[in-house]
């Protein structure tokens, strides 16, 4: 019997120190619990996360108002207006040439009616000096009929 009660004493020694050990444990004095409280806290920081995560990819991924729908809507006018450019490059080439034209006839035409006006004046200046010829002509001839008619009465 002493030897089982040694083996007894020996026993109760290692349970008491394996008791010592799980009271000093840190996770048996409220460590678990902690633990617990910050795996809690891990999840509800990962369910925000995933949120905002969700967030943004439906800002990027959406098809009607998400980003990249956006740069698409953007990609495709700015193609658009590219092609507008390039269809009106002639015409706007065209209009410079008009516009030069244009200065070009409005010069000349300034010069027509310059030229319309000194013609006016050049007809009403005829037409003064066939009014003298005429008188001039007239008398003449009138001096001349005067002179003949003298020539014959004498």
């Amino acid at each position: 019997m002493s030897n089982e009660n040694e083996l007894y004493k020996l026993l109760l020694e290692k349970l008491e120190r394996v008791e010592q050990k799980v009271i000093n444990s840190a996770a048996m004095n409220g460590g678990f619990d902690n633990l617990a409280n910050d795996v809690g806290h891990i999840k509800d920081t990962q369910k925000e996360v995933l949120d905002a995560v969700k967030g943004v990819k439906k800002s990027l991924y959406e098809p009607d108002s998400g980003l990249f729908s956006r740069v698409r809507e953007l990609e495709t006018e700015s193609d658009r207006r590219k092609e507008f450019i390039i269809e009106s490059k002639p015409a706007l080439e065209f209009s410079k040439e008009l516009v030069v034209w244009k200065r070009h006839a409005d010069k000349e035409l300034e010069q027509f009616e310059k030229m319309q006006i000194e013609f006016a004046k050049l007809q009403d200046w005829k037409a003064g000096a066939q009014r003298v010829i005429w008188l001039v002509a007239t008398a003449a001839g009138g001096m001349w009929v005067k002179h003949f008619m003298d020539l014959m009465m004498k």
